[in-house]
């Protein structure tokens, strides 16, 4: 089964891309409308009492409608196709990050507050510099919980002509083909745990250090940098390697997937991928640090040698590939000298011997 899966995402490597493009675009657009929908309201709720009981009713009574049944009710107002699907999507991220926010300012105290005002410092000052800070780790887990509860419901736009993995799904559906379903299924269960992986990291680096649970370990803009690299990392294998034409002017594209660079491809985007997202635990962050670099220094040496060897004219997605290893090796390779530094100045690795008598 999951050679066919495999077979049917290089065969069809247009296809499989060009819903995976529209999958991540709609999560994308739907889930930056929420975060400053959410942000705006949660702000206003926490300072008007009406609205803010009016907000936080609605928020249960939406988070209690499927994600299907919201997509529905978006058909008649805005008809078939990705409006719909951005509206309803929106709808559905807006509700974590609106309940979080409002929470999250709510929850600081009230004392600290009143301190602010008496040193002076305005409503607008209170919120920007007291109040945001303090909730952010509130906040952070809201956008996380839209990112994966967006992504995930993204597979449903294809029910309403919004595109995205879930015309895979459709599509081997109709056919009575698993294979086919589980090209769009498997790609959107494993962008739902990338999202929760990312957004966590992000959550981790934007949290304040003071508010930081010690028992944790730090999460850097290294790490989330690391994050971001991820999707070019799987476009570039994804996208054109090579583009040749026949006689008759029929193009036959290439991929990083595909049998002529597999070999390439394949173990270049499988390190880079372990290198990117292995987890950073506290305690082992020399040892991972040093696994991490090697991977990704591997993975570029390896990438460099297979496009002398293999490839002739750079496509998009070589480039792509190339830009991405290059940001993961250079970012893990300054965390290994970080690491190394701190290893190296850790006074508990200092032993202290007693003189001789």
């Amino acid at each position: 089964m999951f050679g066919e899966i495999f077979d049917y995402i290089i065969n069809e490597s247009q296809v499989f891309t060009n819903a995976l493009s529209e999958h991540l675009i709609i999560t994308f657009v739907a889930l930056a409308i929420s975060i400053v929908l959410g942000l705006g309201l949660g702000i206003l709720g926490s300072r008007v009492a009406w609205l803010r009981n009016s907000l936080l009713t609605l928020s249960k009574i939406g988070r209690t409608i499927p994600s299907l049944a919201i997509l529905a009710l978006a058909l008649p107002l805005l008809g078939i196709g990705k409006p719909p699907v951005l509206l309803a999507l929106s709808f559905i991220g807006t509700l974590p990050v609106l309940v979080n926010t409002t929470i999250g300012i709510e929850q600081v105290d009230a004392d600290t507050k009143e301190a602010a005002r008496g040193m002076g410092m305005r409503d607008r000052a209170i919120l920007m510099q007291l109040e945001l800070p303090i909730a952010i780790p509130i906040i952070m887990a809201g956008v996380r919980t839209a990112a994966v509860v967006v992504v995930a419901s993204a597979t449903l736009a294809a029910f309403i002509g919004g595109g995205g993995l879930g015309d895979l799904i459709l599509r081997g559906h109709s056919l009575n083909r698993d294979h086919v379903m589980l090209a769009g299924a498997l790609p959107a269960t494993l962008l739902a745990f990338y999202f929760e992986e990312a957004f966590g990291r992000l959550e981790s680096w934007a949290t304040p250090k003071g508010l930081k649970e010690h028992t944790k370990a730090a999460v850097g803009l290294m790490a989330v940098l690391l994050a971001a690299a991820v999707m070019p990392l799987i476009f570039g294998v994804l996208l054109p390697w090579d583009i040749t034409v026949d006689s008759a002017g029929t193009p036959t594209v290439l991929t990083g997937l595909h049998s002529e660079y597999r070999a390439v491809g394949l173990p270049v985007l499988v390190m880079s991928l372990l290198a990117a997202m292995l987890p950073r635990l506290k305690g082992y962050a020399f040892a991972i640090s040093a696994i991490t670099a090697g991977l990704a220094i591997a993975s570029l040496i390896w990438l460099t040698v297979g496009i002398v060897i293999s490839v002739g004219q750079l496509q998009v997605g070589i480039g792509l590939l190339l830009f991405a290893v290059f940001v993961i090796a250079l970012i893990t390779g300054y965390e290994f000298i970080l690491n190394y530094r701190a290893r190296q100045a850790d006074p508990s690795r200092i032993v202290a011997t007693a003189p001789s008598a």
